[in-house]
């Protein structure tokens, strides 16, 4: 899964693709692009939770109450790799809509991170 996730990816950044049938190649590019991200985050997930799925809830993290540190932190970086993609000459190599699944990916995982200290240190855990 891996590796068709990465050769998925990849064509979103060539241009040898055909148009389709909506006669586009830059749809058809988005279309590869989105499939070999989301084969990537189900290789991702299987990987990290010896288990095939794709909600990874709290209770399946080893450690939550020191983890959400490092969730939120990535999340912070993939926000700030969103900035970039779309404020910088960079955003001249990538496709057109980067910034903004790149800003969905990080908000996504920017909360989870926040989620997971709101249940385990915040105003929201259990008491014992």
């Amino acid at each position: 899964m891996l590796a068709t996730g990465l050769i998925f990816f990849s064509f979103a950044f060539l241009d040898f693709l055909p148009p389709g049938p909506w006669d586009d190649v830059s749809f058809t590019k988005g279309v590869f692009g989105l499939t070999g991200l989301c084969l990537l985050y189900l290789s991702w997930f299987e990987f990290t939770f010896a288990e095939f799925g794709v909600v990874p809830t709290i209770k399946k993290w080893k450690q939550p109450q020191t983890t959400w540190a490092k969730v939120a932190g990535i999340g912070f970086i993939i926000l700030a790799l969103s900035w970039l993609s779309g404020n910088t000459p960079m955003r001249e190599h990538l496709p057109e809509p980067s910034g903004i699944i790149l800003m969905l990916i990080g908000l996504l995982v920017t909360y989870t991170g926040f989620y997971a200290f709101l249940i385990t240190r915040g105003p929201l855990r259990e008491e014992e």
